[in-house]
């Protein structure tokens, strides 16, 4: 049996005039909230932890770090979310490095190209796991690339991220199963979007 336990990383300041692209940090409210998750974590007896290689991912699994310094981790760029890089090869004008800016034209391809990377980087963990006998393991990412994992493992081989949209939390925590029964795999989703260890700083969003 493993346990797969996707993390989107804690708050960050998307507000205009902050432009969105991979080298927005946690704001303060931000590193409690990882600090919180990382807490959560005791009950998971976590193995292995994967990380995202954005800067807001990068500081959220920093926290789990912290507080399990013995935990081995991989920084992987195949879990990172949509960014100017995903538009390599783009048959036009580039955009700007901010999201923000992005016309539908430029997800549209990029999203195609993060699909593939993501799926690239969940064939990493599943051989990670498998090779080291681990059952319990963590993915620190993005709403992006935990939507992707979330649809390919429910069967979704399809890019709809604009369409067909897990909204997801601050922090949150979500849970994939896979076992095997009689030579079978089956898949599980356990849970998805758990963000109670972050309840009472919900009214705290309102102030930053």
């Amino acid at each position: 049996m493993m346990d797969i336990y996707l993390f989107r990383h804690a708050h960050v300041d998307y507000r205009p005039p902050a432009p969105i692209t991979a080298h927005n940090p946690l704001t303060p409210l931000g590193h409690r909230m990882a600090e919180r998750l990382a807490r959560r974590c005791d009950e998971w007896e976590l193995q292995y932890l994967f990380a995202s290689t954005m800067l807001r991912a990068q500081q959220t699994a920093d926290a789990i770090s912290q507080r399990f310094p013995s935990l081995p981790r991989l920084d992987m760029r195949e879990f990172e979310e949509t960014s100017i890089t995903d538009l390599a090869g783009f048959p036009g004008e580039l955009p700007d490095e901010d999201l923000m800016v992005w016309g539908e034209h430029h997800y549209a391809y990029a999203n195609d190209l993060m699909w593939q990377r993501v799926i690239a980087g969940w064939d990493i963990v599943l051989q990670t796991m498998t090779s080291q006998g681990l059952e319990r393991a963590a993915i620190v990412a993005h709403g992006g690339s935990i939507n992707i994992l979330l649809r390919h493992f429910l069967g979704e081989e399809t890019v709809r991220l604009r369409t067909c949209w897990f909204e997801l939390d601050w922090s949150s925590a979500s849970c994939l199963r896979l076992t095997s029964e009689a030579g079978a795999i089956k898949s599980w989703v356990r849970w998805v979007n758990d963000a109670r260890h972050i309840e009472d700083l919900r009214r705290l969003l309102a102030e930053v």
